[in-house]
């Protein structure tokens, strides 16, 4: 049941040769990572959610840990981001 909400909440984004190549020349200390973070790029994404945000370091696009990203969706203080809407 709770895969329906993760499913209208986020897309599942595809990993292909340009992500990978990508990811190799970035610089993260874990390929991983550096992984995780070229598919966000290349999916338009706005955030990453991630227990360790300190491997986020030299992302482009902000980190949250799940806890944070919660909080601030129930406060809505996403800056000049809409609130979300799970349909």
């Amino acid at each position: 049941m709770y895969y329906k909400i993760l499913l209208a909440l986020f897309e599942i984004a595809p990993v292909n040769r340009i992500v990978l190549e990508n990811a190799q020349i970035k610089g993260f200390a874990d390929f991983e990572d550096s992984v995780l973070h070229e598919v966000a790029i290349h999916s338009g994404s706005e955030y990453i959610l991630t227990r360790n945000i300190s491997d986020f370091k030299k992302s482009k696009i902000p980190a949250f840990t799940p806890k944070e990203f919660i909080n601030m969706w129930k406060t809505q203080d996403f800056h000049t981001f809409p609130p979300l809407e799970v349909k």
